[in-house]
């Protein structure tokens, strides 16, 4: 049986067993032209010239196979994609799986080239930070005499969270034209690490996570963090969660329980027990991109103390306000902290293109920090022993500023973030410096 060999000269060179009479050889100009050769005990001999290596580089193809179209320098293609018998955009520079509520997840790409076979044993499908996930690929109907077919690619075993892919194909031209894309994929539902000390949460918006620390916690989407700063008997911090638990875990709504009795101050120094405990319940749900926070912090000390806090720091190109619309930062400009009251939400634009914007979302004052940085801060509250000052808002990505503020509709609708009082509170406490 005849074996088509390609020869790259200065790389490699493979001489073909057998029979063959014809060598094709690609010349300066990107065509293909042809000489014969005639075989000698299973052997060819070909002197390769200046016409045949064009800028010192040979490529010759030996025992063409009647399928393989020689001129061909386009990459194969995507003809469609579905997720779980949902079809899903194929179309695209990266491609988006979707947001999944199982663990198993059966991707069925649509595979063609205009010229040639696809090369089966090249394809690669890779998916990152799924160490637990096992990926299982099927090849139906790709390679030769075919120019197009199926990949089947089901994965199982994946935790929630967001996950990023790639899928490479390579077609069986001389050139072997070859094509990646980076893909996403969202299993929606909350995550809790053995020593519960990293929560992982996706939804539709992305995945989020929550580790404690003085600047850490909520990590968004977008890559930015946002950490709350309790204000009790000095400023409080998580330094370890005693406690994470799943306490709701229905088709509609997840939400976990996050507790933390060892604080650190603002200077990482621990803050003695029994002074204060702090509390997150972090929510996702499938009809809003949004992660749902509520804060508390506690006053576990024998004595009444004043308590109130802020979280931040979140960063924008600038932001949207529904009262005053699009606003520069003027926080380093004034050096000082600019109240914008209760306006019920802010959109903070992107600072990098081609990332959506956020909507944060809340019935609590936002404020610009003298670092042109956004903050949120509760009313502030003298607490008697056992009691909380408690902390409410939405936040998840929107690409506009009119996207953010119907999904801020939305969510007041559904009840899920309360609508500013009208009445203002006295001011909080001026945050510290960063």
């Amino acid at each position: 049986m005849k074996r088509s060999v390609l020869v790259a000269l200065g790389l490699c060179l493979a001489v073909a067993m057998g029979h063959c009479d014809t060598v094709y050889y690609r010349v300066a100009d990107g065509l293909w032209a042809k000489m014969e050769a005639a075989a000698t005990e299973g052997r060819i001999e070909i002197e390769i010239g200046p016409k045949m290596a064009p800028r010192g580089e040979a490529i010759l193809v030996i025992n063409k196979p009647k399928w393989m179209v020689l001129d061909d320098t386009k990459p194969p293609t995507l003809s469609g994609m579905k997720v779980n018998g949902a079809s899903r955009p194929a179309a695209t520079e990266r491609l988006q799986l979707g947001c999944l509520a199982g663990e198993t997840a059966e991707v069925i790409f649509g595979i063609k080239d205009d010229k040639n076979p696809i090369a089966a044993d090249t394809v690669g499908f890779y998916l990152a930070g799924a160490p637990g996930a096992s990926v299982k690929v099927e090849r139906k109907g790709l390679g030769p005499p075919n120019s197009s077919g199926r990949l089947v690619v089901t994965i199982s075993g994946l935790k929630p969270g967001a996950y990023e892919g790639l899928l490479t194909l390579s077609d069986m031209a001389p050139l072997c034209n070859s094509r990646s894309w980076p893909l996403d994929l969202t299993i929606t539902g909350i995550s809790i690490s053995e020593d519960k000390q990293a929560i992982s949460l996706a939804n539709a918006g992305g995945g989020f996570s929550f580790e404690p620390g003085l600047s850490e916690q909520i990590r968004l989407p977008v890559g930015m963090q946002l950490y709350w700063t309790g204000s009790m008997r000095g400023y409080l911090y998580p330094a370890e969660t005693a406690e994470a638990k799943i306490i709701k875990d229905s088709a509609e709504e997840k939400m976990v329980l996050i507790v933390a009795e060892k604080l650190l101050d603002n200077k990482k120094n621990p803050v003695p027990d029994g002074n204060a405990r702090i509390e997150y319940e972090l929510t996702v749900r499938p009809d809003t991109p949004c992660l749902l926070v509520t804060s508390r912090l506690y006053n576990t000390g024998e004595n009444d103390a004043d308590a109130g806090g802020f979280w931040g720091w979140l960063p924008a190109a600038y932001f949207v306000t529904p009262t005053e619309g699009k606003q520069e930062w003027e926080g380093v400009a004034r050096d000082e902290y600019i109240d914008l009251g209760k306006v019920g939400w802010v959109w903070l634009a992107p600072r990098t293109e081609g990332q959506p914007g956020l909507l944060w979302a809340s019935d609590a004052k936002f404020t610009q920090s003298r670092f042109d940085t956004m903050i949120l801060k509760p009313t502030p509250l003298k607490l008697k022993p056992g009691e909380f000052i408690e902390t409410r808002f939405a936040i998840g990505p929107a690409a506009s500023a009119g996207e953010a503020e119907k999904l801020y509709e939305y969510l007041v609708e559904k009840g899920l973030v309360a609508e500013p009082a009208a009445a203002e509170k006295p001011a909080a406490e001026e945050p510290p410096a960063k």
